[in-house]
């Protein structure tokens, strides 16, 4: 038999909707994770350590049903729950009925062994984590080998992150690292760090991306900080228009399928 809760002011469903709060979250090492792509994906990797469902949001879901047994089966914790607690919990205006409870994990740089002619993408002081999470959406699409986050200057499991990557932040190799750790890095397995700003002299197709390389990409409003424009490789995206940049998930998606295009050649 599940849990089945029908007040909204159940002690766990305080502590769910405390869980909005990115301070809770850093806190207590938990996150939520709602949406049946996103939750089937976090599970497939393990994420996953309690669900709530609203049976009633069911109707067009045929396959939720079989899933819940799958959760079962694992042994997940399951809680049902009524309509208007499940509203009280979604991070959304149009949810499917699954809120899951997640555990935060971390990937060291350190335990990442590159193929020959790797490509990164690199992040730092991404803002938005609407934008970090497109950027490990096409991060992936397009096969890189990892998205390396700076000096744990994005949140990775972000409701936002987590829902713009359509739960690929769950599969992707994704790892958190300090400026000496990314530059050790880089240096041991023959990385060069192609820096994107708005002010580099090369265009970013005039570059050679068949070696391996890491791609680096900062915040929308002040860029990536000055110290990355030492001994490193530039590029910029030709801006035609009136617009001085683009949305950094954009900026990032065409220079990681230039590289495509030409490794693909």
């Amino acid at each position: 038999m599940f849990e089945k809760i029908s007040s909204r002011h159940n002690e766990k469903i305080k502590f769910i909707d405390k869980l909005k709060k990115s301070a809770s979250r850093k806190r207590l090492g938990i996150f939520l994770v709602e949406g049946f792509r996103e939750i089937s994906r976090a599970h497939s990797r393990q994420f996953i350590t309690e669900l709530l469902f609203c049976e009633e949001y069911f109707t067009n879901h045929k396959t939720f049903p079989s899933f819940i047994q799958t959760l079962i089966d694992d042994q997940i914790p399951l809680t049902q729950v009524t309509p208007e607690v499940y509203q009280k919990i979604s991070l959304r205006e149009n949810g499917d009925g699954l809120i899951a409870l997640a555990r935060s994990r971390s990937v060291s740089l350190n335990e990442c062994v590159p193929p020959e002619n790797g490509l990164f993408i690199a992040t730092e002081n991404v803002e938005k984590p609407s934008n970090f999470g497109a950027i490990v959406r096409t991060a992936e699409s397009a096969g890189a080998n990892g998205v390396i986050v700076l000096n744990h200057s994005t949140e990775i499991f972000n409701p936002n992150a987590i829902r713009n990557s359509q739960g690929t932040v769950f599969f992707a190799d994704i790892y958190d690292a300090t400026t000496e750790e990314f530059l050790n890095f880089t240096q041991q397995y023959q990385l060069s760090i192609y820096v994107t700003s708005p002010q580099a002299e090369k265009l970013y197709f005039e570059k050679d991306f068949k070696k391996g390389a890491a791609i680096l990409v900062g915040s929308e409003d002040k860029g990536v900080s000055d110290f990355w424009f030492q001994q490193n490789h530039t590029i910029r995206i030709p801006q035609i228009g009136k617009s001085d940049s683009l949305n950094v998930s954009i900026a990032t998606a065409v220079v990681l399928y230039e590289c495509v295009r030409q490794r693909s050649m």
